[in-house]
Order: structure tokens, then sequence, then C-alpha cells
């Protein structure tokens, strides 16, 4: 019998949540990388793919709505977190399944349909692994933890990106999904159902009394109570965190759906595109890294700004090459050099992003307030997703970056005044770290 995975050191914790992270990233990459490059080069339209890829981020942004089940309903036999992570990984590999049997040229609805619900669970993967994660991280590892996840994350990306368009490339589109449910079943079974989770883990919020009903009524009842003053009686910086969740993560467009389907209109073939992927994708991750590491030491806010503002510089330099409403003027050297570049700046965004938002957060509702404020920031994504494939169908991809760069101004002007939750302080629930200067 295999031994278990320990959460009770340092190695122990970034080892399992870089792998949990690593699969939420395979299966993401495959649908908004491989996926999309395999629609648009049937055929599909810009408008279809962003609707398309409005509903791939879509159940992220509602994953709200049923985090407090997470919290109720605990199974501890088996861990109450990870008893909810196994569950979800094991209905993406079924549901993931199924869209192998699915013809998008024919189907297009209902393999968006399928994506969708898959995406239900791996949202709500990533509720419980939040919540494992925010119960045993230490606060002076969270910068540091955070990288690793994101940087997981990215490289996941890479594998069911760019690993699927080159065996698609190879030996034909379907043996891809052999790549990522086989990754996925392997996470599963060498690390979801090996994790040691600590009883500090599992603590209840409430007194149970064996009549579900009345502790689910009982733990809504908290959950409301202990949001409320989490999100409104904490400060400023947690309120405006609402606001703020909700305003894009620097320029996006890049990172989301056109910047796949650029890469297709210029040509690109199948391998190019894998092995730009491939390559931006360990970029990223590695800016994931640094950015935590740098952002712990320099303040989460003021090194937010520098890499929201770092985001806009390939952005907009890209825009200003286009000569046409197509990809006139583009070059395969300037699609190359500008996809690096954002990479790397969109990785140091990522590696801070979470760090800050786990300084807004009271730790007594950490689980639920974290929930809400990542589920408010993949809407970014989802009505991005959706405005920019509508937009460039009839303006080009120029005048989107260009929009991009002025909605930067929304969410640089809010973080001077993103101050950690004075909970924290006021109940003892940990130090702030460098936030309070930052």
């Amino acid at each position: 019998m295999l031994p278990r995975i320990t959460l009770q050191s340092r190695a122990g914790r970034l080892a399992t949540f870089s792998l949990l992270y690593l699969s939420e990233g395979i299966p993401f990459g495959f649908s908004a990388i491989a996926l999309v490059t395999f629609l648009r080069k049937g055929g599909v339209g810009l408008a279809e793919i962003g609707f398309f890829t409005a509903w791939l981020y879509g159940p992220w942004s509602f994953k709200w709505a049923w985090a407090p089940l997470v919290d109720l309903i605990r199974i501890e036999r088996f861990g109450a977190r990870r008893a909810w992570i196994a569950a979800a990984q094991t209905m993406m590999i079924l549901t993931l399944g199924l869209v192998l049997v699915i013809n998008p040229g024919t189907n297009l609805f209902l393999l968006t349909l399928l994506i969708a619900i898959h995406n239900v669970f791996a949202a709500t993967q990533d509720v419980a692994i939040d919540a494992l994660a925010v119960s045993v991280l230490p606060e002076h590892e969270r910068g540091t933890a955070n990288g690793f996840m994101f940087g997981a994350s990215y490289l996941g990306q890479a594998v069911g990106g760019s690993g699927a368009l080159y065996l698609a490339g190879a030996v034909g589109f379907d043996w891809s999904y052999a790549l990522v449910l086989g990754a996925l079943a392997m996470i599963l079974v060498f690390v979801t159902l090996r994790i040691d989770e600590p009883r500090m883990a599992v603590e209840e919020a409430v007194r149970r009394t064996g009549n579900l009903l009345a502790d689910f009524a009982a733990r809504i009842a908290v959950f409301l109570h202990d949001l409320r003053d989490g999100l409104f009686r904490s400060g400023r910086g947690p309120a405006l965190g609402v606001l703020f969740a909700l305003l894009p993560p620097g320029t996006v467009a890049l990172g989301l759906a056109l910047g796949s389907t650029m890469q297709v209109d210029l040509g690109m073939t199948e391998a190019q595109i894998a092995n730009l992927t491939l390559f931006t994708t360990v970029v990223a991750a590695l800016g994931c890294v640094a950015g935590g590491w740098i952002s712990d030491r320099l303040g989460h806010r003021r090194m937010l700004a520098v890499w929201y503002a770092l985001t806009a510089i390939p952005t907009f330099y890209l825009a200003g090459q286009f000569t046409g409403p197509g990809m006139e003027g583009i070059t395969l050297g300037k699609s190359y050099a500008v996809a690096i570049t954002y990479n790397v700046t969109s990785g140091l965004v990522a590696g801070t992003n979470l760090a800050l938002f786990m300084g807004l957060t009271s730790i007594r509702v950490a689980a639920t307030q974290f929930t809400g404020y990542m589920a408010m920031r993949n809407v970014v994504y989802a009505y991005s997703a959706g405005w920019q494939g509508q937009f460039a169908a009839v303006h080009g991809y120029a005048s989107v970056l260009l929009i991009e760069i002025i909605l930067l101004i929304g969410p640089l002007a809010l973080l001077p005044f993103l101050t950690p939750s004075t909970r924290q302080v006021e109940e003892g629930e940990g130090p702030i770290g460098q936030e309070t200067t930052g």
C-alpha cells in the first residue's frame, strides 16, 4: 500500500497543492487551448468560439453558490476536503470522457454544455482545494505557495494544451483525450486519495445535531453572518475587494480564446501553436513563482500594480502592429515575442493575486469569502471572452486590445485602497505580513 501524503511539512504542502492545481490546469488547458484551436481549424466562427469560452469560465463564476455545501457536507472518515476533491475529480474524468463521443462540427451546443458541466465539477474541486489550503498554509508561506500552485496550473495547461496538440498533429485529436484523462486519473489515485488531511482542516463551524436539514440551515446562517462581517465589517479593503475582483486583472485578451484564434488566423500549424504554448506556459509558471516571492517581500498591492501595468506593454505593442482588420502586419516573429512577454507578465500577476485576496479575507470565513472573490474574478474572464469575440468579429483584433488597456484604469485606481482585513488583527487571526506597507 502506498504511504500517505502528509500536510504537516512545508515540502508536503507545496508538493501536494502544486499537484492538485496541476489537475486543474490540465483539463482547462485542453478546453481553452486544444479544443479552441481544433474548433477554429474546423471553421467555427469567432462569435461561436467566444460563446464556447464564456461557458468554459461560466461555472467558475458561480461556484460561490454551492461553496457552503463543501463546508456543510463532511465525510469525516475520508477527510472532509479530500472527499470533495476526489469526488469532483472522478466526475471531471467521466464528463470529459463523454466529450470524446461528441462531434463538435455538428453539435457545438452539446459540446459546450458538456464542457460547462465538466467545469462545474472542476470549480467544485477548486473550492475544496482552496479551503484545504487556507486551513493548512501558514501566513508566511502563502505567497510562495500560491506562486507554486499557479505555476503548476500553468504547467498543467501546457500538458492539456500543448501536449494535446502534439498528439493531435501526430496521431489524431482523439488521442489527446487519452492524455488528459490519464493524467487526471493518475493524480486522483496517486495524490488525492493519499492525502492525510489533518483534523485542523475539518473543524466544525457549527454543532451537528444529526438532523441534516437543521444542520444545513444552521450552517447557512453562520455562513451568511460571517460572510457579511468578513466583507463589510472588516475595513474598506474587503468591501472594495468585491469591486476589484470584478475588474480585469491586467489586460487579458492575449490569455483568452482571442490569443489562440489570432495564432490560427496567422496560419500557424498545430505544431507551432503547441511549441509556443508549451514555452509560454513554462515562462508563465516561472513568472508565478517570481511574482509571489517578490510580492511577499515588497508588498502585494504595490507589486500587483506594477504587474498589471506590465501586461499592457505587449498588448499595446501588438495593437500598433495591425495594418488591417485581420492579421495584416503581424509576423510570426512579432507574435512569438508578444506571446512570450505577455505570459511572463500574466504569470507575475497570477502569483500575486491570490496572496492579495487572502489578505482581504477573514480567516474565520476563509473558504466561503475567498471562494466568493475567486468566483467574481472568473466572472471577468467569462464576460471578457464574450465581448471580445463579438467585438473582434466586427471591429478587428486591434480595437479589442486598445480597449483592454483603457480598462486598466479601474483596477489600478482601486489597488491603493485594498487594505487588509482588520478582522485578522482585531480577532487575533494571524499576522498581516507585509501587506500593511504594500
